[in-house]
């Protein structure tokens, strides 16, 4: 538990991948109180791992009054059902977040074929369909879903103790994606929307907006003319430099169209082919298609199909369908 800023805590909780680094919690003090942004995996390592920091601190489950979701990925949302049960906190996070968890975590038959539907739709070949629509399944048993206690919709203010945190809509890695920012101390939770080395995953799929890739830079674009001295965000450690970023993940993602387009070439190509001639985890050296895991393989998918309809608003590309599959071509 690190004082990243005074009465801000960084709580670094381990990934159920110990090569993903962590993800951050982050406790604010108040009055005799906490509030406790983000929550980690719902596993018996993250949950110790908090534990543990908490009481070389002498803070209590109990302390805890308040718990704010960014967005509902496991990862940052899997252990707050057990703590809310734990501390009796109230639990906060954007009503389009709540309305995801029945359909994730509890009852997700309907989803996984909406899934099939759209990974065949977008040229998954049969052989590889199933591995991939059934790839995140193991996650849910990583997350102890419960509703919220308070519903948000961007505007509202958080306080505790000394700090009010204004609440940012920022969508684009997910729907209702929120970050928390304090102007007096010109602070910026970030949650994924913005990390200092890599770079978030914009994927376009059943439960997402339209045009995830769009909101996601606009929403870029609205955090950026902040005035923020220090960023905290979901991964990786706390930085300097939002406006720098910003640019930097605008550039990446132009980069990114640029390369599509270029795979592209001359001929239409479906989703999925597009996503094997494209270079991956570039943030850490890139590897091949060949190499990504099945989840890996189905957030690749969604993040060009994101890129595509992007391009396809502004005229760049047309699609159209043949045997009942999607293909992108040059317009």
């Amino acid at each position: 538990m690190i004082e990243v800023t005074p009465g801000i805590y960084q709580l670094p909780l381990p990934m159920i991948n110990p090569s993903s680094g962590h993800v951050n919690a982050y406790l604010v003090q108040g009055d005799n109180e906490y509030l406790l942004i983000d929550t980690g995996w719902n596993t018996e390592e993250a949950f110790d791992s908090l534990k543990k920091q908490l009481a070389e601190n002498d803070i209590k489950f109990k302390d805890i009054r308040q718990i704010v979701v960014t967005h509902v990925h496991p990862d940052h949302y899997g252990l707050a059902g057990r703590l809310k049960q734990l501390s009796g906190a109230t639990l906060a996070m954007h009503h389009i977040e709540k309305g995801f968890i029945e359909s994730r975590y509890v009852t997700m038959g309907n989803l996984l074929l909406q899934t099939e539907r759209w990974l065949h739709i977008n040229g998954v070949p049969p052989d590889e369909l199933p591995k991939l629509q059934m790839a995140s399944v193991e996650m849910a048993k990583f997350v102890a879903p419960t509703l919220p206690d308070i519903t948000l919709y961007g505007g509202e203010t958080i306080s505790s103790g000394t700090f009010n945190f204004h609440v940012l809509w920022t969508p684009g890695h997910s729907p209702g994606h929120i970050s928390l920012y304090e102007p007096s101390r010109k602070v910026l939770i970030s949650g994924d929307h913005i990390l200092p080395n890599i770079t978030p995953i914009i994927g376009l799929h059943p439960q997402s907006n339209p045009n995830p890739l769009s909101d996601y830079l606009n929403s870029l674009k609205r955090v950026k003319e902040l005035k923020v001295e220090l960023v905290l965000p979901g991964h990786e450690h706390p930085f300097t430099g939002l406006k720098q970023r910003t640019q930097q993940i605008i550039r990446h993602h132009k980069q990114r169209n640029l390369e599509i387009l270029r795979v592209l070439n001359t001929t239409p190509k479906t989703t999925y082919q597009i996503a094997t001639e494209m270079t991956w985890q570039s943030d850490i050296n890139g590897v091949r298609w060949q190499e990504l895991n099945p989840l890996d393989k189905r957030l690749a998918v969604l993040e060009i199909l994101a890129h595509l309809e992007a391009m396809r608003t502004t005229g760049k590309l047309d699609k159209f369908t043949a045997n009942d599959i999607m293909h992108y071509r040059h317009t």
